[in-house]
């Protein structure tokens, strides 16, 4: 008998169920539309849950979180690394897991990338952890009252701009621009 998807579109057949997919199948699918970073896609079984990592490209080289089910077997999502030259029709692979950062004392004063990879040119770290980027926000019991201030692990912002731990910051800047320009230009107006 051949397989159909989860939608029971095969003539009066057994269709089959979410739950008859294990681990180590794949849950597969193909772009339907690319707009700019937004990617729709259709899969064969079931649409992937939100915040779920795709992978598709050459090498996977290309990174798709789901942000929106559109229903049984389509989803949105947005692209997290380049997708130039990513097309309708081209095979998508649902990883099975959230985005994941790595979390450790040994991934202090280092830099990664926003997959986790190592991009300061040394070896990757030993003995961490890898959780997903998105997770609930602690227990407001477990929360601190009291005002800490946030160790921001960049030397020139802990020694000049003391950021206060739950605050609300922002580092803005732009490349070839010199410092103070937008000063400059809002004083002219």
């Amino acid at each position: 008998m051949q397989e159909s998807p989860v939608d029971g579109s095969a003539d009066g057949g057994d269709t089959q169920s979410i739950h008859a997919l294990t681990k180590t199948s794949t849950n597969t699918g193909t772009v339907v539309t690319v707009r700019g970073s937004k990617v729709d896609s259709r899969f064969h079984y079931f649409a992937p849950a939100v915040q779920t990592l795709l992978r598709a490209g050459e090498n996977d080289a290309i990174a798709i979180e789901v942000q929106a089910q559109r229903g049984p077997l389509q989803i949105r999502g947005i692209g997290l690394t380049a997708i130039q030259g990513f097309s309708r029709g081209m095979p998508v692979r649902d990883a099975g897991a959230p985005l994941k950062a790595p979390v450790g004392v040994s991934i202090l004063s280092r830099m990664f990338d926003v997959f986790g990879n190592v991009i300061d040119r040394l070896p990757p770290p030993e003995n961490i952890a890898w959780r997903p980027v998105h997770q609930a926000p602690p227990l407001l019991p477990s929360r601190s009252t009291q005002s800490e201030i946030f160790e921001a692990g960049i030397k020139v912002i802990d020694m000049l701009v003391l950021l206060e731990r739950g605050g609300k910051a922002g580092l803005f800047g732009q490349m070839n621009e010199p410092p103070g320009s937008h000063f400059g230009s809002a004083m002219q107006r």
